[in-house]
């Protein structure tokens, strides 16, 4: 074996035990100091993020801090203390000797705002170094340069959003304009049957008791992959974490959802859904941001709103609704998706009581509401009720819908219980074809009035549709320049009508 020659091996790399980069000593005088004074933290807040701390005790403290000052109670380390303590975390900031060290500091609030930059300095350091290591671990792997190629432009692309924020929001008007898909991107829906359209916030709009919250944690269940499957028959696109905002109720909303789910979907739960249980830390009138701050702080990339009532005082108001869409906005800009479940207004004991809303005036609260939705869903039934009914509102592609639901209470389950059978419609009036009031009249019953030119006008977008298929063909029923226009099946040469799905 003398003659065997071994192979050099590689030394095994360096494990790279350094602490990373930081600034101990002015996140200390900082978390101090705000432990003091609300101004200190607000300065603060202009300059650093949660995500700038480098230690954990430091971050608990902050966002205790700013917790205390949203809900308009007074700061001091004690009162610190006693929230952690609340929260059952001392053990975070050493049984509370942490916070009994820093709130002796001696800093004054003006000037916090200099400290802070310190600590965002040393962050910007902390996130290139652990760039650099994770490059540096790509190149030992022999990575394909083009995917490091792509992870370097990622992260400067990222820092230069941080540092410009304006430049990552403006987009050349070609681009915005033409460089779209051909139909509404969704995260509920498929083709011209969209719910829920990417980047724009659904609203499920209802009395109590007809299954909002039901339909929504079935939507949501679905996005995170826990019950795949089309909801209503609609394919719901997949996100990586859901937060939950159970601010109504917010224990009937965690046994509406026990239903849906099992022990064993524990881990799964943990990992992609997230509850904040009770009021938002703030009213939205007082910070419309912090709506965004909490999808931040759940690492959420979708949102729930349980329920809007509960997220700003007057909703009836123009501050109110104005408040609402101002941070459900600001939160679709940063990619963040958006469900809120809404109320009807509540009806007189008047003749319409009783009389099914059809319109997004009959919904509570300010104009602004639903002005910044891009779809909105109205649920109508008895409280309780296994069959309801179901108006898409505002649609953001084609109407989904007017349906009647059945709602499997045990189980947490909803299917479409009864739609009009256009398809069959037309072939069940044969020559005599359908006109778009005929088919309004169906879709939109009311025994009391005729269909509205708005109703009218949905249907025959609807018919439309089928003859886009090759299902349906249009044309008058005389020959007179102002006959009116009929729909009929679009039968062939032995009289049979081509295969096609209900829409």
């Amino acid at each position: 074996m003398e003659n065997v020659h071994q192979i050099p091996r590689p030394a095994p790399a360096p494990v790279d035990d350094r602490t990373p980069p930081n600034a101990h000593e002015a996140e200390e005088y900082v978390t101090g100091v705000i432990m003091h004074s609300a101004e200190a933290y607000t300065e603060c807040s202009e300059v650093i993020t949660r995500d700038d701390i480098f230690a954990p005790g430091h971050q608990l403290i902050w966002d205790v801090v700013g917790g205390l000052i949203a809900e308009g109670k007074q700061l001091h380390p004690v009162h610190v203390k006693a929230e952690i303590s609340r929260l059952g975390r001392l053990r975070e900031v050493d049984g509370g000797n942490l916070i009994d060290r820093l709130g002796q500091t001696t800093i004054t609030a003006p000037m916090a705002a200099s400290f802070a930059e310190e600590v965002h300095e040393a962050a910007r350091l902390r996130r290139i170094d652990s760039f650099a290591i994770r490059l540096r671990s790509g190149v030992m792997d022999r990575t394909s340069p083009d995917v490091l190629d792509e992870q370097i432009a990622g992260f400067l692309q990222q820092r230069h959003a941080t540092t410009d924020p304006f430049g990552a929001r403006l987009t050349p008007g070609g681009s915005f304009i033409l460089d779209r898909p051909d139909t509404v991107p969704a995260l509920w829906g498929d083709g011209e049957q969209v719910v829920w359209a990417e980047n724009e916030a659904l609203l499920i709009a209802g009395p109590a008791g007809v299954g909002k919250t039901t339909l929504a944690q079935q939507v949501i269940l679905a996005s995170i992959g826990l019950r795949p499957g089309p909801v209503l028959g609609m394919p719901v696109r997949r996100v990586k974490r859901f937060l939950y905002l159970a601010c109504d109720r917010p224990q009937q909303a965690a046994r509406s959802m026990a239903r849906m789910v099992r022990p064993e979907d524990r881990e799964l739960l943990d990992e992609h859904l997230t509850f904040w249980v009770g009021p938002p830390p703030t009213d939205f009138i007082k910070d419309p941001g912090i709506l965004l701050r909490l999808c931040q702080a759940a690492g959420a990339d979708a949102v729930c709103l349980d329920s809007l009532k509960d997220m700003a005082g007057e909703l009836a108001s123009e501050e109110g609704g104005q408040a609402i869409n101002s941070a459900i906005q600001r939160t679709l800009a940063e990619g963040i998706e958006v469900i809120g479940l809404h109320h009807h207004r509540k009806q007189s004991g008047g003749k319409d009581s009783g009389k099914e809303p059809t319109s997004l005036d009959e919904l509570y609260g300010s104009t602004w509401i639903t002005a910044g939705a891009g779809s909105v869903v109205s649920l109508f039934g008895a409280a309780g009720e296994p069959i309801v009914s179901m108006r898409h509102l505002k649609q953001p592609a084609g109407e989904c819908g007017p349906w009647k639901l059945k709602h499997d209470h045990p189980r947490g389950h909803t299917d479409i219980w009864h739609q009009v059978d256009v398809l069959g419609m037309l072939r069940a009036a044969g020559p005599a074809g359908i006109t778009p009031a005929a088919l309004a009249v169906n879709l939109y019953p009311n025994p009391n009035a005729k269909p509205t030119t708005s109703e009218i006008e949905k249907a025959r977008r609807r018919l439309d549709q089928y003859v886009e298929k090759h299902l349906a063909v249009m044309r008058k029923t005389g020959p007179s320049r102002t006959a009116p226009v009929a729909y009929f099946a679009a039968f062939d040469e032995q009289g049979e009508l081509p295969d096609g799905d209900e829409m």
